[in-house]
């Protein structure tokens, strides 16, 4: 999915300074520093190396195992999107790299400033950023929907990065996204049919649905996680909880996740 057109990466540059004391945002577990590219396409350009806290390198395997998958299954509902939505309207997903630099890992990607959180992975959603959240959130139901309620495509954030000069030309850039499924198959940040349900608990039709017929969406819903603009992790060893269908029982067993500070690694 590297190559497709609605994938974000690192192009042909493989390597990357390293600015460790250029803290650019710290969560509860990550820290991103800055960077800069070294040769290749994106040459001097600016980059984020993202790295977990040591107290959390079980958490890291997991999630950088995941990473790829994610971002493969975004970019291809992203490919999907793009053919339906208006020019400028077209989503990119990144897709990063993982590095060893001084024996640790980092996830290296293009820099995205002006930051904004649209919506997260536990049923949260931004209500007041116009157009461009209906969008956003138009995008996790269209996924959805084109999954056969398999899944969403949630967690979004990034930027609408608008072109003044050519209209067609202006695109969402996000990053970091999560998949929900009802398999639990995309690492820490895959809530499963809770994540979903959570999502179209919040979530009322608008102006982006519906496009070619009407979306699928499931007919019951509940708000299974506190509502957070941050983004909720679940240990592989905690997934079992998942599986509760009483609500006041799985909120007791909260312990098993964690949530990314609301000021997380990626707003800068």
């Amino acid at each position: 999915m590297s190559n497709s057109s609605a994938a974000r990466t690192n192009l042909s540059s493989d390597r990357v300074t390293l600015h460790r004391s250029c803290v650019l945002g710290e969560g509860a577990f990550r820290t991103a520093y800055a960077g800069t590219y070294i040769g290749g396409n994106r040459n001097s350009q600016e980059a984020v190396c993202k790295c977990f806290k040591g107290q959390y390198t079980g958490l890291e395997n997991e999630y950088f195992r995941a990473d790829f998958q994610v971002a493969d299954k975004a970019i291809q509902y992203a490919e999907e999107w793009n053919d339906i939505c208006s020019r400028d309207e077209t989503i990119l997903i990144t897709k990063g790299d993982v590095h060893t630099i001084g024996g640790k890992m980092y996830l290296v990607e293009p820099l995205i400033r002006n930051f904004t959180k649209f919506t997260s992975n536990n049923g949260w959603i931004a209500h007041d950023e116009g157009w461009v959240g209906e969008a956003m959130e138009a995008f996790t139901h269209f996924s959805y929907h084109r999954s056969g309620g398999n899944l969403i495509v949630c967690d979004l954030q990034g930027r609408y990065r608008h072109n003044r000069f050519n209209q067609s030309k202006s695109r969402f850039e996000l990053t970091d996204v999560a998949v929900c499924s009802r398999r639990c198959q995309y690492g820490p940040t895959d809530l499963g049919e809770k994540g979903i349900d959570s999502f179209f608990h919040n979530h009322v039709c608008n102006q982006f649905c519906n496009v070619n017929g009407r979306w699928q969406r499931p007919r019951a819903t509940t708000q299974w996680f506190p509502k957070s603009s941050s983004t909720s992790m679940m240990r592989s060893s905690q997934a079992r909880l998942l599986n509760l269908g009483n609500r006041s029982t799985f909120r007791s067993g909260f312990g098993g996740i964690l949530e990314e500070d609301s000021d997380d690694s990626d707003c800068w």
